[in-house]
């Protein structure tokens, strides 16, 4: 798999053991409030030890250098639902169409294995703005809210691409 971003030559492909510690570098210096860490710590780590053949990633790389990744797989136990779980980019690289790439990527080959659906949850905090955004750019909507889940008045968001030409 071989995508382009903007910007200088940006490269999309599987994660591979060699690329691990950059991709925990990434995902560590990405600043997200102690009580949102837990489920990206989880997923990071269920893809670096690959115990889970749901939960994949890949990489952005430019001059040799990973600059970002992509967490995702399927939904265990859901028949064709996938989840993007984690987008983050580095920080000298960003505002060049990378998270997009990745988040196309992620699509892409979550519509290879036969997915209908894909979903990403979120807390509708202000942190996450801009991930919100992202996942908007990419095709993604409102599907569903859970109101209060992480505390008072920051609502579970769950937003949803259905993917063209797929029938439930």
């Amino acid at each position: 798999m071989s995508r382009r971003a903007t910007g200088p030559a940006t490269t999309f492909r599987p994660a591979v053991p060699a690329d691990h510690a950059a991709i925990r570098a990434l995902v560590d210096d990405t600043t997200i409030p102690r009580g949102y860490a837990e489920a990206r710590t989880y997923v990071l780590r269920l893809v670096v030890e690959g115990r889970a053949p749901e939960a994949r990633a890949l990489v952005a790389e430019r001059e040799g250098r990973v600059v970002g990744c992509v967490l995702f797989g399927a939904v265990a136990g859901a028949v064709g639902t996938g989840r993007v779980q984690w987008v983050t980019v580095a920080d000298d690289a960003r505002r060049s169409g990378i998270a997009t790439g990745l988040c196309d990527a992620a699509v892409a080959d979550l519509t290879d294995t036969g997915v209908r659906s894909i979903v990403a949850e979120m807390p509708e905090d202000v942190v996450f703005a801009a991930g919100r955004a992202l996942l908007t750019r990419c095709g993604f909507t409102e599907a569903a809210r859970v109101p209060d889940y992480y505390r008072d008045e920051v609502d579970l968001v769950v937003l949803q691409r259905i993917l063209a030409g797929r029938d439930y």
